[in-house]
């Protein structure tokens, strides 16, 4: 008796798991496992980007920290990086181009800031064309911790001679 109940049980099992075989769910594929469509250097680049200017207009200093080149990070504390960038508030910004040269980019952005210090705190907010330098590392986008060979950022439409 308990062996034709047994029988019995692994029969219906092995029925069961053979009709669920052939069946499919009619779901695709978890997007994260579906194919995505190569991004080109610049858009990865302005996604990037994006991401460091959208920390700067809600004040997110970790996330502008994480975004800075990993050398620099080395050089530089979470605590002493905030200290230096807690006067400027960042209102708006617009990327105005993104250029890619191999590992190394450069991105011009339309910025809006006020400085958050009582001296000053009734004047602006000011306008400034921001040019910044990119360095891809280990295939991710990082923004360059020092700015050297720029010419001082343009105002407004100001230009260049």
């Amino acid at each position: 008796m308990e062996k034709t109940r047994l029988l019995l049980l692994l029969a219906l099992l092995v029925g069961t798991l053979t009709a669920c075989a052939g069946q499919t769910t009619g779901h695709s594929a978890p997007p994260s496992l579906k194919a995505q469509p190569a991004q080109s250097p610049e858009d990865a680049l302005r996604a990037r980007v994006t991401k460091f200017w959208e920390a700067r207009v809600k004040g997110d200093l970790a996330t502008q920290y994480d975004l800075i080149e990993p050398k620099a990070r080395e050089q530089v504390t979470l605590t002493g990086f905030v200290l230096a960038r807690s006067s400027l508030v960042f209102k708006s910004y617009k990327i105005e181009s993104v250029e890619v040269a191999g590992d190394q980019g450069r991105v011009m952005t339309m910025t809006t800031f006020r400085l958050d210090l009582p001296q000053v705190s009734r004047f602006g907010p000011w306008d400034q064309l921001t040019n910044m330098k990119w360095v891809k590392v280990d295939g991710q986008w990082y923004v360059m911790y020092e700015q050297k060979d720029f010419d001082q950022p343009l105002q407004a439409g100001e230009r260049r001679p």
